[in-house]
């Protein structure tokens, strides 16, 4: 079984000790460190190893098997998983049609909406022409009244004429920009990529959430395309990592 890295936490350092063991966690499982069927460390282990409680351990690890990185069984330990085959529909499941599948309420509030280049917009690794106008959409989604995320969204301005912030409903499905993209400008989303990763979030994104700059987030993002394989979205949100942990969401857009 691989060796594990030596202890890298730090109490001073911005991230909870959970997000910095969950960080070293999936490094070593997406770098290859860790290949699938590999025995993830005991929990007694971890603890000794990074010097850390067993509730932190556990919070890590429930993170990675959130992931879907890795598999936990009673009485055997945890395993690396195998990779799972790609999902077309990655990023293609609204967080609004997840919520009240779920039983909760999902609600909007559009914190902004401006238009430019990406270079102009704050975009730097854009799916986009570098010349291609843009939209930027900022809004926070709650559940349950409660704020769970910001999602900042670029679109190809040419692709959305007039698209505003009332274009948006508080609730009901016209708040999901997935429904605002293919009922009202018809466009045919066929295949999402998204990553994850945690991190931790400035102004004005933590006002937004309610929460103090530097807090502990789960980042994630997704581009979409189209039929024709060309980028329509591009979307970065933030995620209050209780609110994350309640909603276990499959997609990071709506």
């Amino acid at each position: 079984m691989p060796v594990v890295a030596e202890p890298r936490l730090s109490k001073d350092a911005d991230l909870p000790l959970y997000v910095q063991l969950y960080g070293i966690l999936r490094g070593q499982v997406v770098s290859g460190e860790l290949v699938p069927g590999d025995l993830i460390p005991a929990e007694s282990e971890l603890v000794a190893t990074y010097g850390v409680s067993r509730i932190t351990v556990r919070a890590a690890l429930d993170q990675l098997v959130h992931d879907g990185l890795i598999d936990r069984q009673r009485g055997r330990g945890s395993y690396v998983k195998a990779p799972a085959v790609p999902d077309a529909r990655a990023c293609m499941v609204s967080f609004t049609d997840q919520m009240l599948g779920a039983g909760r309420e999902p609600g909007t509030r559009i914190a902004g909406v401006a238009r430019g280049l990406a270079a102009d917009l704050d975009l730097t690794a854009s799916p986009f022409d570098p010349d291609e106008p843009l939209v930027r959409i900022d809004r926070v989604r709650l559940v349950d009244g409660e704020p769970a995320a910001v999602m900042r969204s670029y679109l190809p301005d040419r692709r959305v004429p007039g698209l505003s912030a009332t274009t948006f409903a508080e609730r009901g499905p016209q708040q999901s920009l997935l429904f605002v993209l293919e009922r009202r400008y018809g466009l045919a989303l066929d295949q999402g990529e998204e990553t994850m990763a945690p991190g931790t979030i400035a102004e004005p994104f933590a006002a937004l959430l309610g929460i103090a700059p530097g807090s502990a987030v789960v980042v994630k993002t997704c581009v979409v395309r189209d039929v024709s394989g060309v980028a329509t979205l591009y979307e970065a949100s933030y995620w209050n990592a209780p609110q994350t942990q309640l909603v276990r969401r499959v997609a990071s857009l709506a």
